[in-house]
């Protein structure tokens, strides 16, 4: 009997002490609260343009930038520390943003150079988001949206890459700039951008109504000999518009040298891609001279008046970081500071 009373006083001793011992170490560390800003939902799309609904319960730390637009908007945003791996340049990373992106590279997160990673490739990296193209996302390359959802990993398509939404304009960018800013909870740095764009357009607003009639432009891309102009429903066309200027080709469309001359725009934008032959300056002035050397358009007032300007094509397609300041260079070059 006083053997059975001296365990169950020991086991009774026993369980108050792992009790105490518990209690005291949920006072000293406490179980740190949930974070109130997750989960947050955003509206993205697949591959066949259809809006999808994905959730993040917590911020991504393993982040797949499919392409050089998405890697550049992480940097910009100071997400750099969340990327497991970075896709596809189009161009020169954005002078800026070039130490951030060599730090990475350097550490191994350079996935391909050109094209898309396999899914493989990204399979093994774990992502738990993909933020890409939609052309990311076809059957040849990772596969559709869904079948990451699946896996539990989170997707995003910028709305104005490969023409997934039909209003392809400034606010569509704004608006993929305000779902990062909820996926990575740093709203109070995308709401101070979006606020500075608007600043921005204000200012743009106020200058175009002070004026008589404000110019009338185009954006174009050689092709040998002909061109193809971008019409004001696309991103490109559109920023020209953001940038004051009445489009002289709203539906776009391929011109001849004679299209032009009768068009007789007031400005001409010419976009063009980096030939890894030319330095980015030389790269610019060859497609400068495409429309300035052209003996048949001398007579049109955008080259009889000086113009003319290059743009690169990353800066002016498929949204991210670079649109902002590119619709305020083509401000400027039509209408000075």
């Amino acid at each position: 009997m006083k053997k059975t009373f001296a365990l169950i006083l020991a086991v009774l001793m026993l369980t108050a002490c792992c009790t105490a011992c518990t209690n005291g170490n949920k006072d000293d560390n406490p179980t740190p609260p949930a974070d109130a800003h997750y989960p947050v939902t955003i509206t993205t799309y697949n591959y066949a343009k259809e809006e999808v609904q994905v959730t993040f319960n917590k911020c991504p730390e393993k982040v797949v930038c499919t392409n050089q637009t998405q890697t550049e908007l992480m940097l910009y945003f100071g997400l750099d520390k969340y990327i497991a791996g970075m896709a596809y340049l189009d161009g020169e990373i954005r002078d800026d943003l070039k130490p951030q992106y060599e730090t990475l590279k350097a550490a191994g997160k350079e996935l391909t150079v050109k094209g898309y990673p396999s899914k493989e490739t990204v399979l093994a990296l774990e992502p738990d988001f993909i933020f890409g193209w939609r052309s990311a996302f076809a059957d040849d390359a990772l596969g559709d949206v869904s079948e990451w959802h699946n896996l539990g990993v989170g997707t995003m398509i910028l709305r104005c890459s490969n023409n997934t939404v039909p209003e392809r304009n400034l606010e569509a960018v704004l608006a993929d700039i305000e779902d990062i800013g909820k996926i990575f909870n740093i709203e109070d740095k995308t709401n101070a951008y979006i606020d500075e764009t608007r600043a921005l357009m204000a200012k743009i607003k106020n200058k175009v109504d002070s004026l008589e009639a404000p110019y009338t432009a185009i954006i174009i891309e050689p092709f040998g000999g002909t061109f193809y102009c971008w019409g004001s429903n696309t991103l490109t066309g559109n920023l020209v518009v953001s940038a004051g200027a009445t489009y002289a080709l709203p539906d776009g469309g391929d011109l001849s040298v004679e299209d032009i001359i009768n068009l007789n725009p007031d400005v001409i934008i010419v976009d063009y891609m980096d030939d890894e032959n030319l330095t980015p300056e030389e790269s610019k002035q060859k497609a400068i001279d495409t429309v300035m050397t052209e003996a048949a358009l001398a007579e049109v007032n955008a080259v009889k008046n000086g113009k003319v300007m290059a743009i690169n094509l990353t800066d002016v397609y498929g949204g991210g970081i670079r649109m902002v300041p590119s619709v305020e260079t083509m401000f400027n070059f039509m209408y000075g500071d």
